[in-house]
């Protein structure tokens, strides 16, 4: 089995408060003839994913983006009870 790499990564340009991402693809070259032992791959929360050349880039992307916004929304929902913690220590 082939596989390809998606990368979701932030702008060099990015700031605070002007967030940009940069997707990149990776394909496999065409003469390329090694094969990877057939794998289940997912995509990981801090931007990549090597996937099956049988599934197509849009999906790959797509999925390598919901993982990103999944492991966002996690570290808010624990910053938010870490600070609410905080926040009943005070009188």
């Amino acid at each position: 089995m082939k596989y390809n790499t998606v990368r979701v990564s932030p702008s060099h340009d990015s700031t605070r408060s002007n967030r940009t991402w940069i997707v990149s693809c990776d394909k496999i070259s065409s003469m390329a003839t090694m094969e990877r032992e057939e794998t289940k791959t997912v995509p990981h929360a801090l931007g990549f994913f090597h996937y099956p050349e049988t599934m197509s880039d849009n999906q790959a992307r797509t999925d390598l983006i919901q993982c990103m916004i999944k492991r966002h929304d996690q570290e808010i929902e624990e910053l938010t009870a870490s600070r609410d913690a905080l926040v009943n220590l005070l009188p």
